[in-house]
């Protein structure tokens, strides 16, 4: 799989390779997986594969079911929601702290950079995924709101966990052709935020990161085999 020009294999790049495999359903919520599979893949002894799939089951996207094999771990809506409003509630505190102890000028510098910010979202709009450029965009305009008040620290507490909802924003958007709608829903948030009205914030956070509902039916009954039914 290597020429000599490349760089060896090693465990963390293996890792690295299958976790974004996961996260873009490129290896499918559901679905078995094997080390002698990877091994033969990448090229590498099981042991690194057995190293990267211990660290992958402990990050919650890996299963390993005892004499029946290693699966990647299905998508749970509840435990998606749970986290989307523990995500969703440290943006509202950022918010809040925004309005009560930022003035209005380091607020406007602010709105500045996420505009700018916005601007360079603009050329993913007719994407049809998650594009990892926009990706990362998306992470920086919201950590621009969080760290305004000194709060990333929180979303870092979460560490892992945040995977899980990378996993499932990379089918949401997918799934429903959302990149327009994520784009739009950041502008309501910038343009809310313009307001001075902090309530009026928190709900336009609340509506963008709240993606569940209204794909919930729909998601199970085309994908029923990605999902574990509780």
């Amino acid at each position: 799989m290597n020429n000599t020009n490349e760089k060896p294999i090693n465990t963390e790049h293996v890792y690295s390779e299958i976790r974004k495999r996961i996260l873009k359903l490129e290896l499918e919520p559901g679905q078995k997986i094997s080390e002698n599979q990877m091994a033969e893949e990448y090229g590498v002894s099981r042991s690194i594969i057995h190293s990267a799939f211990v660290r992958l089951n402990q990050q919650g996207l890996l299963t390993v079911y005892p004499q029946r094999g290693t699966y990647v771990t299905s998508i749970d809506l509840k435990f998606i929601g749970d986290l989307l409003v523990l995500r969703t509630a440290v943006e509202k505190e950022s918010v809040y702290e925004l309005f009560e102890q930022v003035d209005e000028q380091n607020r406007l510098k602010l709105i500045r950079q996420l505009e700018r910010n916005l601007d360079k979202q603009e050329a993913y709009r007719g994407a049809d995924i998650y594009d990892l450029n926009f990706q990362n965009l998306d992470s920086e305009f919201h950590k621009l709101i969080i760290s305004s008040v000194g709060r990333y620290r929180l979303v870092e507490i979460l560490g892992d966990l945040m995977l899980h909802i990378v996993r499932w924003r990379n089918f949401d958007v997918a799934f429903d052709k959302r990149m327009p709608n994520l784009i739009d829903q950041h502008r309501k948030i910038v343009e809310t935020m313009k307001t001075g009205d902090f309530l009026k914030v928190q709900k336009a956070i609340a509506e963008h990161l709240e993606t569940i509902s209204d794909i919930r039916v729909r998601a199970i009954e085309t994908y029923p085999q990605y999902f574990i039914e509780k």
